[in-house]
């Protein structure tokens, strides 16, 4: 097994499934921006993580949709790149959902 995999074989493995990582990234920004707007937790850097963490995974939903309807390429050429995006991106929205923000907020709020 190999441990170390060149940068140009990583471009190799995740280049066919650019869209699922463009949607992600370009829904997560925008999670981010409708997070500082919204406000939830009065930081702007929360607030911006917050917003961006949440909408990762439906990101990743909508390039993995993006990617089936207009691309020849099969999800299951490129399945293990696949399942460890959807993982990553699974695990952050989780992590956000369950991260004590309100705390981590009202602890930097006194210590400012």
């Amino acid at each position: 097994m190999k441990l170390y995999i060149s940068p140009k074989q990583q471009l190799e493995i995740i280049k066919p499934i650019w869209r699922i990582l463009l949607a992600a990234f370009v829904v997560q920004l925008a999670g981010g921006i409708v997070g500082i707007v919204n406000s939830k937790y009065n930081l702007p850097f929360i607030d911006f993580w917050y917003g961006g963490a949440i909408s990762t995974f439906p990101g990743f939903i909508i390039g993995a949709l993006w990617h089936q309807l207009s691309s020849a390429d099969e999800i299951s050429d490129n399945k293990l790149a696949f399942l460890f995006i959807g993982a990553i991106c699974l695990c952050l929205t989780v992590s956000a959902l369950f991260m004590p923000l309100e705390q981590m907020a009202s602890t930097i709020r006194v210590h400012s």
